[in-house]
Formats: C-alpha cells, sequence, structure tokens
C-alpha cells in the first residue's frame, strides 16, 4: 500500500480537498513510503474482528509500532487483527537507517521514533525525566557525539537544558512560513471539525478535540514556539498558534480522540502532522472563527 499525502492525511482524519496541499515540511516525509505506522498508547487489546465485545486475542504493549493495512471510522485494521481507533496514534514513517548525527546546535527537533525518553544524562539507564511520544518538538540545545548515535540536550520551555535523550529518536524541522493573506480557519464546537478556507475556497477539513470552555468568537492568531511547551502535564507540546485570552491550537500527541471532546487541555488540539501544517500555513496574524 502506498502512503501519499492524501492517504496519510485520510488516516488521521482530514477530509474534502487534501490533494490540494502542496507538500511542506512534515507532510513530505509522510509521501512515497510503502506502509501506514501506528503507535500504541498503552497496552492495546487486538481483536479477530472490529468488536470489542469479543475476547482480545493478543496485545501490544505501550508505544509499540506497528502496520496500519486498512481503516473504519473506529477501527484500524493490522496485519493479524483490529485495534480500536482510540488506541493507536497514526506515525510518520520511521526510518533508523536514515538517521544523521547532528553536532550544529541549537536546532529544533521532533520525536521521530514511538517516544522519545529524556534522562538526566547521557545513559540509558540514567533517571528518566519525561518521555516525549511522536510528533513532540523540543529545542536541541547541545549535543555529544558518540557510539552509538549520540545524544541530544533538549531544553526545557525557557531554554533551559532540561535532560538528554538519544540522537536517533529525533529529526530535525524547520519552520514554514506561510502567508495569512486570504486564509482562515473555522472551528465547529458541534461537529469538532477544523475547516480550513484560502480565498474562500473550502481545502481541508480535520477533527479537533478540545474542552467545552472553547469561546465562541473571532480571533487573530499569533505563532508561539515551535515546541517545547507544557499541556496538561505533557512536556514538548508542538506547534503552538495563540489567540483571544489564554486560548491555544496545538498539537497533541497523547491521544487519538480528535472529532471529540477532552478533558485535558485547555487548547484547540490537533494531531501533531496537521498541526504543524496549519502552524505554516496559516503563518502570524492568521484569522480563525470559532462558532
Amino acid at each position: 500500500m502506498l502512503l501519499t499525502r492524501r492517504t496519510f492525511l485520510q488516516l488521521v482524519g482530514a477530509s474534502v480537498a487534501a490533494t490540494t496541499l502542496r507538500p511542506l515540511t512534515g507532510l513530505a516525509a509522510a509521501v512515497d513510503a510503502d506502509t501506514y505506522w501506528g503507535r500504541a498508547f498503552t497496552v492495546v487489546p487486538v481483536y479477530a474482528t472490529p468488536d470489542a465485545g469479543k475476547s482480545a486475542v493478543r496485545q501490544l504493549w505501550p508505544d509499540s509500532m506497528v502496520s496500519i493495512v486498512d481503516q473504519t471510522d473506529n477501527w484500524y485494521r493490522l496485519e493479524n487483527g483490529w485495534v480500536r481507533r482510540v488506541d493507536i496514534q497514526p506515525m510518520l514513517p520511521y526510518k533508523v537507517d536514515e538517521y544523521v548525527f547532528q553536532a550544529q546546535t541549537p536546532f529544533w527537533a521532533e520525536v521521530a521514533a514511538p517516544v522519545a525518553s529524556v534522562r538526566a544524562y547521557c545513559s540509558a539507564d540514567a533517571p528518566l525525566i519525561t518521555r516525549v511520544g511522536h510528533g513532540g518538538v523540543m529545542q536541541v540545545i547541545d549535543a555529544l557525539p558518540g557510539e552509538p548515535n549520540g545524544w541530544y540536550g533538549v531544553a526545557d520551555e525557557n531554554g533551559v537544558l532540561l535532560g538528554w535523550s538519544q540522537g536517533v529518536f529525533w529529526r530535525p524541522v524547520t519552520v514554514d512560513n506561510g502567508s495569512s493573506e486570504g486564509r482562515m480557519l473555522r472551528f465547529d464546537r458541534q461537529t469538532f471539525l477544523m475547516s480550513a478556507f484560502d480565498h474562500n475556497d473550502l481545502i481541508l477539513q480535520v477533527p479537533f478535540s478540545s474542552r467545552e470552555a472553547l469561546e465562541a468568537g473571532q480571533y487573530q492568531v499569533r505563532r508561539g514556539a515551535i515546541g517545547g511547551g507544557s499541556l496538561s502535564g505533557y512536556a514538548a507540546v508542538p506547534w503552538t498558534m495563540k489567540f483571544g485570552q489564554h486560548q491555544a491550537i496545538a498539537g497533541a500527541y497523547w491521544h487519538n480522540q480528535f472529532g471529540h471532546t477532552v478533558s485535558q487541555g485547555s487548547a484547540i488540539q490537533l494531531t501533531p502532522v496537521l498541526a504543524r501544517w496549519v502552524y505554516g500555513w496559516l503563518g502570524d496574524n492568521g484569522h480563525i472563527m470559532i462558532e
């Protein structure tokens, strides 16, 4: 099965004119791969059929990476069973053999692996500081080469060294600087759909999540840091765009319940790959409408 921009975006819930999206940074990485991938959030039961009322035939371990063969509204089909959609995070391809250690700092990097551990010092046995799921973004402010893959020193939201993580789990990311002219996002609180308009043309719809406290209105957004922020106890929150009184749009790597109300986090939450696209496409001073 060939992974294209359109089919990958459909995997994360996008619809309408997905093929009109140019291969911006982050979406280009999803082109011409040969498999859909996903990571398990927790211990995940695998069923012989898409029916949670039946007994599970096996289970996936937390953060294990699996191949996704097909999908329905509520289920992903694996090569040998079915899992509930909410239990799996769709992933961009993770190719260890393409990893190149980057010694020149600082730079921004996203978690390319299913998960990246941040530790107190450069050892797999060092005390664990935090764990960041696929798509989380942090600033790398120091780098230590060495076997087998080198280590990156990552910063907290204040730019201070937080800890060290194995470089092979990360890949550098850059910012796309879109023009906000004629572009607008509309968020429907009833359907939990975000609609993207370019000069009044609807080009994309995607599900989002938020708390019920989301306030209606029209706003201008201002881009925050690419990553490194925190939300509801999660670190390395990526692609934050701020608006109104302490409201935000951000990527969420810790759930796949987009299209529904969530209890954690005051931000409008999108999958990381789509949050990245919004961050670059809308740019600073872009307009959003919440209905």
